[in-house]
């Protein structure tokens, strides 16, 4: 992998160089095509990188209008620049140049794809499987500080487009990379690149009523994704899904929150808040 990203076109003095510099060419591609990131910092940071470098200026910066595919002038910068043969590089150029149409991919466009999806998933977030734009959710009517829509409902529980690989890890716009998620757990979703250090320092020590509601819908969407979007007490996967902390007196930090179902939360609508 160094030798790749370093340069190729260097002579080749053994075979125990040439077996390395292979081995690293083939890792480098699949890389580029891999489509699992579930983002994953790093290997998108990775994936970046050898795309940026493997690219010349010109498909880096490519004109939409040009001519020529963006993938054949990363094919000719292979073999021209890090020498490699034609016939082998046009698997990686072609990788490279999907990995640059998806970085310059636009959200643009997807709220139209709004109805569709409603027909195609229903009217549950596919998170927490709240019901949409519907303020009887139990979590509103009991008050769930966990999980605050009734603190904005009609904005929090808006129906929003969501790429399930997001586009800073590469996701693209096409429809099967599309499914609905409540505006909570959208937000709480961010980039795709899951709740920081940081974000965790700042609000660990914090009361559930004194953290941000951003904080608070990072918490939601991470949680539930982490544990597979089902309750980890009943496991049954029809329910709207909220979150608890594992030790009552413990840090509100990810690590400290598991997800529940609202009927294992305890949560009742006849009930004014949760425990």
């Amino acid at each position: 992998m160094a030798h790749l990203v370093v340069g190729g076109g260097v002579e080749r003095a053994s075979a125990r160089e040439v077996f390395y510099e292979e081995a690293a060419y083939s890792r480098a591609s699949e890389l580029l095509r891999a489509t699992e990131d579930s983002g994953q910092r790093g290997r998108f940071e990775l994936r970046l990188r050898l795309a940026l470098h493997l690219a010349p200026r010109a498909a880096i910066v490519y004109d939409r209008r040009n001519v020529t595919p963006r993938w054949r002038l990363i094919h000719a910068h292979l073999v021209d620049s890090f020498g490699y043969p034609a016939e082998s590089s046009e698997s990686l150029a072609r990788s490279i140049a999907r990995t640059l149409d998806n970085w310059d991919e636009k959200r643009e466009g997807v709220t139209a794809h709004k109805n569709l999806l409603l027909r195609r998933d229903g009217n549950r977030c596919r998170n927490c499987l709240a019901i949409l734009e519907d303020k009887t959710n139990i979590t509103v009517l009991t008050k769930d500080r966990f999980k605050p829509y009734y603190l904005a409902p009609e904005e929090l529980l808006r129906a929003e487009v969501d790429h399930m690989e997001a586009v800073s890890t590469f996701g693209t716009n096409d429809r099967s990379n599309l499914h609905l998620l409540c505006r909570l757990c959208n937000s709480g979703k961010g980039d795709g690149l899951g709740l920081s250090v940081r974000q965790e320092a700042e609000f660990a020590g914090c009361e559930i009523e004194d953290a941000s509601i951003s904080y608070r819908s990072s918490l939601v969407y991470w949680v539930i994704e982490r544990d597979g979007r089902k309750c980890g007490l009943c496991d049954l996967t029809d329910r709207e899904l909220t979150i608890r902390p594992v030790v009552k007196d413990g840090g509100l930090v990810r690590s400290n929150m598991r997800t529940t179902c609202v009927v294992c939360a305890g949560l009742k609508p006849s009930t004014a808040s949760e425990a």
